[in-house]
């Protein structure tokens, strides 16, 4: 009787409750767990949105990238878009707060793709139709939610034309963070047509392909522009140490050392701490020029230049002036300070080793060292006096390697 009374409470006809009531309590049961399930996965994208914008704002404020500030703000409005999607889709309301919310999201990807691809030529056009559909969606938005119409695919259909037309010129200049931006528009399209059909009851209303359609969008269009803000800032760091240093030699640019001239006075003016300039020549490259040829020669140069670099100190520079001379700048130091550890360390460092493809040879330095004058004559004219003074050091070739140049012979 006992195994027949639980059979019973199995079958529903005996001991238990009847099947109709039963399977109506578990059918409630199913549906309120899969209601908790699409709140949790919503709740999940809602705060992947959130901290895709709070990235985003973290990043802009670091590198100054105005596109991410758009961006965040855009994420936050489709927060906003996908709250209030939740919010109207059970109670069948009016869904004008998230198309609003969506038209203004796109306005804001406009704006954003706009800084985007301000670095592709020929795009003044693009980018002024890009500005324009940034201001008129906004207005379609207010439009909307006063007239009670559906304007979200309408303008939807604007932005991406414009989009595509944008996408298609600066794609070859673009490469390869444009593929996460392609793919990041593509969610933001599929989420405003998911919005807007099912507003027009073309196709079903989802929050959970609003939600994951955004997602792909935010994370997708912050990808696009870190990757873009790496790239440029590498070029950037090459472009300006092509300005600043010399490609064959390593050593400044004479741009460069004009300006390290101009800081050293401002401080001699400001502080008093001297400063001294160093013009050194290559004194046997001819000599080896004429025994070995041009290509060792120009082998010996670089390898001056090397050890040239090598024995100065922190707050030193030196660039390539002419073919055989190189000037230096050492700060913070006397004329006598200068000539017996800096010069003496150039001298050296041409004498310690032979040349690599000369076994034989070594590098023979001749300089003139002087203190930096507080006014006067500008860098480009000091540096063509200590050369004169040093073509008379040459034409003489007396014992000292290293003479010492008072304010009165370099001003003179």
């Amino acid at each position: 009787a006992g195994n027949l009374a639980g059979s019973g409470a199995l079958t529903g006809t005996g001991g238990g409750c009847p099947r109709g009531p039963c399977r109506i309590q578990d059918r409630a049961r199913l549906t309120m767990v899969a209601v908790q399930l699409d709140l949790l996965l919503l709740a999940g994208y809602a705060g992947a949105l959130c901290l895709v914008a709070f990235f985003s704002l973290l990043i802009a404020s670091a590198y100054r990238e105005r596109s991410l500030y758009l961006h965040a703000l855009a994420v936050l409005l489709g927060v906003v878009s996908l709250s209030a999607d939740v919010v109207a889709m059970p109670r069948g309301a009016s869904r004008w707060l998230p198309e609003a919310a969506l038209l203004l999201v796109l306005a804001l990807a406009a704006l954003a793709l706009r800084e985007l691809v301000n670095h592709a030529g020929a795009m003044r056009g693009f980018r002024q139709a890009l500005v324009g559909v940034g201001v008129v969606l906004p207005l379609v938005a207010v439009a909307g939610a006063v007239g009670g119409w559906s304007l979200l695919l309408p303008g939807t259909a604007a932005f991406a034309t414009v989009a595509l037309l944008v996408l298609l010129r600066a794609w070859p200049q673009s490469q390869p963070w444009v593929w996460w931006l392609a793919a990041s528009l593509l969610g933001l399209l599929l989420a405003a047509v998911g919005i807007g059909a099912g507003q027009l009851g073309i196709l079903p209303a989802s929050s959970r392909l609003l939600g994951a359609a955004l997602t792909l969008w935010a994370a997708g269009t912050y990808l696009a522009v870190v990757w873009r803000s790496r790239l440029f800032a590498e070029t950037r760091v090459r472009v300006d140490a092509r300005k600043a240093t010399d490609a064959l030699t390593g050593l400044s640019t004479p741009l460069i050392f004009e300006d390290r001239i101009a800081a050293a006075r401002a401080i001699l003016r400001r502080y008093g701490h001297p400063s001294v300039l160093l013009l050194v020549e290559i004194e046997n490259l001819g000599a080896l020029t004429r025994e070995f040829g041009p290509e060792l020669a120009e082998s010996a140069v670089l390898a001056a230049a090397q050890r040239i670099r090598q024995s100065l100190g922190e707050a030193d520079v030196a660039a390539r002036i002419s073919h055989r001379r190189i000037a230096v700048l050492a700060e913070g130091v006397s004329v006598a300070q200068g000539a017996a550890t800096l010069g003496t360390r150039i001298l050296v460092a041409g004498l310690k080793e032979p040349l690599p493809q000369a076994p034989a040879e070594f590098l023979q330095f001749r300089m003139v060292v002087a203190a930096l004058p507080l006014d006067g004559l500008s860098a480009k004219s000091l540096l063509s006096r200590l050369g004169q003074l040093l073509d008379v050091q040459m034409r003489t070739l007396g014992d000292r390697r290293i003479v010492a140049v008072s304010s009165e012979e370099l001003q003179a």
